[in-house]
C-alpha cells in the first residue's frame, strides 16, 4: 500500500491492502463495519447497500451477517456491469444533466449576445 493515494482523502478515510493487488474478504468486512457505524441502520430505518459482482462481496459470509445483524439490505449488480448499470448515474444523474443542458440552451437562446460573450 503507498501512502501517496490516502493524499487529501477526506478525515477518516480508510485504506487497505493486500499483496495480491486485488480485494480480499477480510479486508472488505473492515469498510462494511465503518459503513454501519456511519450510517447508523435500525429496523425502523433500515439501509440499502449497492455492491458490484465481485465475490469479496456477494459472497463473503461475514458481510452479510454484518448486514442482516444491522438492517442493512445488500443488492449486488452482476459482475463487470457497472459501467452499464451505474444507478445513479442511470437515474439521477443522466435527467439531471439533461435538464440542466436545456435550461442553459433557453438561457442562452434568450440573449443571443450571451453566447457569443462568452
Amino acid at each position: 500500500m503507498k501512502n501517496e493515494l490516502m493524499d487529501r482523502a477526506p478525515p477518516g478515510s480508510i485504506s487497505g491492502c493486500h499483496p495480491s493487488g486485488w480485494i480480499q474478504s477480510e479486508i472488505f468486512t473492515n469498510p462494511m463495519n465503518i459503513f454501519i457505524s456511519y450510517v447508523k441502520p435500525t429496523k425502523e430505518d433500515p439501509v440499502v447497500l449497492i455492491l458490484d459482482g465481485y465475490t469479496t462481496h456477494t459472497r463473503n459470509i461475514d458481510v452479510i451477517d454484518l448486514a442482516r445483524k444491522n438492517s442493512v439490505s445488500l443488492v449486488c449488480l452482476p459482475l463487470h456491469s457497472l459501467n452499464l448499470m451505474q444507478p445513479l448515474d442511470k437515474m439521477f444523474l443522466k435527467v439531471f444533466k439533461t435538464y440542466y443542458a436545456q435550461k442553459i440552451e433557453n438561457w442562452l437562446a434568450m440573449d443571443p449576445l450571451r453566447a457569443v460573450q462568452t
